[in-house]
């Protein structure tokens, strides 16, 4: 396994784990967040070529675009993958990144083997379009608020006894241009279904949330998978949105898999 970390020439950071031989496998973190996220994911295929990198406007990736859709975040895979001189990847995206892999997927069939969809909003119903419009509001005046979210996203007593791991989603989280983040949050909180057509899915996808994402509920995942037609559905019984971090032993089991099934 050989590390190569550097900028394409769009000023998307990226890092790359390239095993000979191996199916690679791209991640794609959610909005506040870059790359590092997956870091336990990493360290576990480290016999499989990985890629992981920061999305437009997120940790060293460069924004230029005064609005963000995600026919952008897809160019910027693309792109990625052209340097990187990769035809074919496994995905797996995260919140805001499920989107933007669920984007690819749909529309560049030819460049993806499987697709698996963590924590992927769908089919929001008002009451959670409200109240991810009001966090939208609050963040655009008042700036991020790294200690709500981590509350959101991970279980008091994992946060107590991992301070680090609190340290270090809060670091990422306060060190996000503001502008930028806005753009991609925007995004994010005003999500409508028709802006991807989930059924244009085609290979094979794995759906999965945690019982405990109050923002990316197992109802959504359920629904989600009887839109995409080659899907299954699997929900972790603890943690909450960032259960690839906090129970990341379950996710890596159920991620291998996945990727191992035919």
């Amino acid at each position: 396994m050989s590390l190569r970390e550097g900028f394409d020439d769009q000023g998307t950071y990226y890092q790359i784990n390239e095993v000979n031989g191996s199916t690679p496998i791209l991640f794609v973190h959610g909005v506040g967040l870059d790359h590092s996220i997956w870091e336990p994911q990493v360290k576990f295929f480290k016999d499989q070529t990985t890629i992981t990198y920061d999305l437009i406007g997120h940790g060293l990736s460069t924004c230029v675009l005064d609005e963000l859709g995600f026919e952008d975040f897809s160019f910027q895979i693309e792109k990625l993958l052209q340097i990187l001189k990769i035809q074919k990847v496994i995905i797996i995206g995260f919140s805001l990144g499920g989107l933007v892999a669920s984007h690819f997927s749909s529309t560049r069939k030819n460049r993806v083997l499987k697709t698996v969809l963590f924590g992927t909003i769908f089919n929001r119903n008002k009451e959670q379009q409200k109240k991810a419009a009001e966090r939208y509001i609050n963040i655009e005046k008042n700036y991020l608020n790294a200690a709500q979210q981590l509350d959101r996203w991970f279980n008091k007593s994992y946060l107590s006894s991992h301070p680090e791991v609190a340290d270090k989603i809060s670091n990422i989280l306060n060190n996000n241009n503001h502008e930028d983040f806005l753009k991609s949050y925007k995004l994010f909180a005003h999500f409508q279904d028709k802006l991807i057509d989930f059924s244009q899915i085609q290979v094979k996808t794995l759906i999965c949330t945690a019982n405990g994402d109050i923002g990316s509920t197992s109802k959504m995942s359920y629904e989600l998978g009887k839109v995409i037609p080659n899907s299954e559905v699997t929900i972790f019984d603890q943690g909450r949105h960032c259960v690839g971090i906090e129970f990341s032993e379950d996710v890596n089991k159920v991620f291998k898999n996945f990727i191992k099934s035919a």
